[in-house]
C-alpha cells in the first residue's frame, strides 16, 4: 500500500533528497528536501544541526517532525525540535536498551517477536550469535571458543527453549560445532 503523507500536527514526510553542507569554520548540517505531497511536488526544507546531522536518513525514508516550520523550512537542532525516523516502527524500551550491546540482535528479535513459537533455526542462530559475540568481544582462542560453546549449549540459558522445541542439548551442540570453523576463519581474516 502507498504510504500516507501529510503535514500539520501528525505529519509524515517523505525524504526526497539529502545533502550535507559544510560552510567555512562551521559544523556540518544535513539538508533534507521533504514533501507531504503524494505527487512529490510541494517540497519543504528540513535543516539538521548540532548532532542531528548524524541521523542516518536517506532519500525515500519517512520522517515525522516536531518543532516549528517557518516559510517552509524546519530547523532541528539542540535547542528546538526533533525528527523521528521510521515513525511507523514501534520499538519497546527493552529492545532499544538491548541494542546498546548489539544492534543486529535487537532488530532481529523485534522483527521476529510475535511469530508463533521459536524454531530450531532461530534457537541455533541465537546461540551462535551469543557464542560469536562473546568470542569476538573477549578475543578468545579456538580452544576457549569451544569451551564457551559447550558452556552456552549445556548451560541453563537456552534449556527452556530447547525443551519447548523438544530438542536435546547434544543435537544442538552437534549443529553449533558445524559453524565453529567459519567463526575461526572469520577471526583469522579480520582480527
Amino acid at each position: 500500500p502507498d504510504t500516507i503523507l501529510k503535514n500539520g500536527l501528525n505529519n509524515r514526510y517523505r525524504v526526497l533528497e539529502v545533502s550535507v553542507i559544510q560552510r567555512n569554520g562551521s559544523d556540518p548540517e544535513k539538508h533534507l528536501t521533504i514533501t507531504a505531497s503524494p505527487s512529490l511536488e510541494d517540497t519543504e526544507l528540513c535543516i539538521l544541526r548540532n548532532g542531528w546531522e548524524s541521523v542516518p536518513v536517506v532519500p525515500g525514508d519517512i520522517v515525522h517532525l516536531e518543532g516549528e516550520c517557518s516559510s517552509g523550512t524546519w530547523l532541528i537542532n539542540a535547542q528546538c525540535g526533533y525528527l523521528v525516523l521510521y515513525p511507523d516502527l514501534l520499538l519497546s524500551g527493552t529492545t532499544i536498551s538491548s541494542s546498546i550491546r548489539c544492534m543486529r540482535r535487537a532488530v532481529l528479535s523485534e522483527r521476529f517477536r510475535g511469530s508463533e513459537s521459536g524454531s530450531r533455526q532461530m534457537l541455533i542462530g541465537t546461540i551462535l550469535h551469543d557464542i560469536f559475540q562473546q568470542s569476538v568481544t573477549n578475543n578468545l582462542t579456538q580452544e576457549k571458543v569451544q569451551e564457551l560453546a559447550n558452556k552456552i549449549v549445556y548451560g541453563q540459558k537456552y534449556l527452556k527453549e530447547m525443551y519447548h522445541l523438544n530438542l536435546k542439548q547434544a543435537q544442538i551442540m552437534q549443529e553449533v560445532e558445524e559453524y565453529l570453523p567459519s567463526f575461526f576463519k572469520w577471526a583469522e581474516d579480520f582480527m
